[in-house]
């Protein structure tokens, strides 16, 4: 495959544009052909400068500026920053996603995924962090044999327990509980293992967690009750009642479709019990579910719904759902246009029904298959659609987080062997990394760089003309914010193709559309520009790992290299003597931009 690009326009240089300098942020091999020096910036005071200093997340890009005057553009985006709107919404850093609760802690490719997590709060923003299995015998909270009587406190060994949430804790985050899986001495069925997760070899038990709670009774769900008191009294004993009743989540469980024995039928009998538990521990807690998949949840929760309402000495404080970029059934990859309708359909659904809690998507992403296009620019470019059309839908209510999955390639619910790299197929925003080399800990894919981009938005809506007009669309997009001070600008721009071919994403990749963007009345007069590009040749660590003939194992100074291609980049000029601003750019398929303009 090919990584260098070429733009079919002139490279004349109106203002006399010099190439960027600085680490290389682009996505290639260093000498790798990019984006030409082009001049074609109207409205600034003065010349463009070759890079920016201060607080600019990121790096400059390793080539010239993109910024044309040449060709006629076939989208053209005009922004009027006199007339904000609704507050722009943060629901995408609610949270992320980190596999089991084991691999915090460790995990079978030498690593854990901990500091994935902070660099997922410190430069993504995310702000909740969601795992399986913290009840499962790697964790070993519960121990080896369950009291006769469900009244008797078994004999917990909380170290490790502990030890993830102290993880999430020191990572500037808070945990969404879930709860799961039956612990082996709950287990109504010993041998009811899940072995397509496979986490580390320590597959989990899945069956009604009842045993007779005395000598000669019926089973009951009785000691489960009394684990999940105690478990709410634990945390609160450790992390503050007023903290975990007010800020965590329990969830109780996931996927109960093909994760828990009895299937979709029994889970509500799952959740009374595991509420009721809940409850005991706590009534003020935030108690929901059902977490079940994109195909059952159209089901599961209005069941849920109408089940909580016919018991009120249970409590249903939030919904939660998974859904990716795959689930239609038409299983196409990377579908931005079915990933909005089915949060629209299922958010009208839930209205129906009466339910007026917090609605939370905690597993999504371009697909729920670990393949390609989870790996490059692909699902760069949906996650900014996606979160430009679900931020300012509405028709339905806003969510309260989307939760990605996952943070990083540190993950277990299959074992992806000895790639330290790319696999070309992992679900993670982070490389796993080699243990023996440190700077290739969690280096970012083109996915996470969206997120970074995202990070980025700030206060109010803004109105855009132009682009595409619905996520069903295909081409061009754009959504900007103001600062509530008004003393900065960002338009955040993706060029999205609600469709993923492994035969021709990388042509696509490589087909550049002529943009113009015209930013009028700002409050401000900008001193100072920046333009962020993830695309194939920049921001992409992937399309490197590629020009390096895919090593599986890089060795350290082709680590160094993936280092400076995962950065996020951005070009920068002056501003200054208007406030008003034109600028011309060619905005590949498949990518995603951020043009901010800033007052200092």
């Amino acid at each position: 495959m090919q990584s260098s690009r070429v733009f079919p326009f002139s490279c004349g240089l109106l203002f006399g544009v010099a190439a960027a300098v600085g680490a290389c942020g682009g996505g290639g091999s260093k000498g790798m052909g990019g984006m030409g020096g082009m001049g074609g910036l109207r409205g600034l005071g003065g010349g463009i400068g070759t890079g920016a200093t201060g607080n600019a997340p990121g790096v400059v890009c390793g080539d010239a500026p993109p910024w044309t005057t040449d060709g006629t553009p076939a989208v053209t985006l005009t922004v009027n920053a006199a007339s904000p709107g609704a507050a722009w919404s943060r629901f995408y850093e609610g949270a992320v996603a980190t596999d089991h609760a084991n691999t915090i802690l460790s995990s079978a490719y030498g690593r854990n995924a901990a500091a994935a997590l902070k660099k997922g709060h410190d430069e993504a923003g995310f702000r909740y962090a969601r795992f399986h299995g913290i009840l499962n015998n790697d964790i070993g909270v519960y121990p080896a044999t369950a009291p006769a009587m469900a009244t008797d406190t078994p004999a917990y060994n909380w170290t490790r327990f502990d030890q993830v949430y102290d993880a999430v804790v020191a990572a500037g985050m808070r945990p969404i509980v879930e709860i799961g899986f039956t612990p082996p001495a709950l287990a109504s069925v010993p041998t009811q293992i899940q072995a397509q997760l496979w986490y580390g070899g320590v597959s989990p038990n899945i069956s009604k967690p009842i045993l007779p709670p005395t000598a000669g009774a019926m089973p009951t769900f009785d000691h489960w009750q009394k684990f999940m008191a105690d478990i709410v009294l634990h945390l609160e004993s450790r992390y503050g009642a007023e903290e975990v009743r007010n800020n965590w989540y329990f969830e109780v469980w996931n996927e109960a479709t093909w994760m828990y024995g009895p299937g979709a039928a029994g889970y509500n009998e799952l959740y009374y019990n595991t509420a009721l538990g809940l409850m005991q521990g706590d009534p003020l807690v935030k108690i929901g579910g059902p977490a079940d998949s994109g195909g059952n949840s159209p089901n599961a929760i209005p069941s849920l719904i109408d089940f909580a309402k016919s018991h009120p000495e249970i409590k249903l404080d939030f919904i939660s759902y998974h859904r990716y970029g795959q689930d239609s059934p038409m299983n196409v990859i990377a579908n931005a246009g079915d990933f909005i309708s089915f949060k629209n359909s299922l958010f009208s659904t839930i209205a129906a029904h009466g339910f007026t809690g917090e609605l939370i998507n905690d597993e999504w992403g371009s697909s729920y298959n670990p393949e390609l296009s989870r790996d490059t620019e692909v699902s760069a470019s949906f996650i900014a659609k996606s979160i430009h059309f679900l931020g300012t839908d509405t028709t339905t209510r806003t969510p309260t987080m989307y939760g990605y999955w996952t943070m990083s390639d540190i993950y277990e619910e299959m074992n992806t062997g000895s790639a330290r790299a790319y696999r070309e197929g992992n679900y993670g925003l982070l490389l796993k990394g080699d243990a023996d080399i440190p700077a290739s800990y969690d280096l970012a894919k083109p996915a996470f760089n969206a997120f970074r981009l995202l990070h980025m938005m700030t206060d109010m809506v803004v109105p855009v003309t132009g682009g595409i007009a619905s996520a069903n669309d295909n081409g061009v997009g754009a959504v900007a914010t103001l600062s509530s001070d008004g003393s900065s600008i960002q338009i955040l721009i993706h060029n999205h193709v609600n469709a993923y071919d492994l035969a021709t994403w990388e042509a696509a990749a490589k087909t550049p559309t002529l943009v113009s963007l015209s930013v009028n009345d700002l409050p401000f007069v900008p001193k100072r520009i920046l333009h962020y590009v993830v695309d194939h040749a920049h921001s992409n660590s992937h399309t490197a790992w590629v020009d390096m003939n895919k090593p599986l194992q890089p060795s350290a100074d082709q680590w160094a290299t993936l280092r400076d291609a995962s950065e996020l980049c951005y070009y920068a000029t002056p501003g200054g003597g208007s406030n008003s601003w034109t600028v011309m750019f060619p905005q590949n398929t498949y990518s995603a931009s951020l043009i901010e303009l800033r007052r200092e």
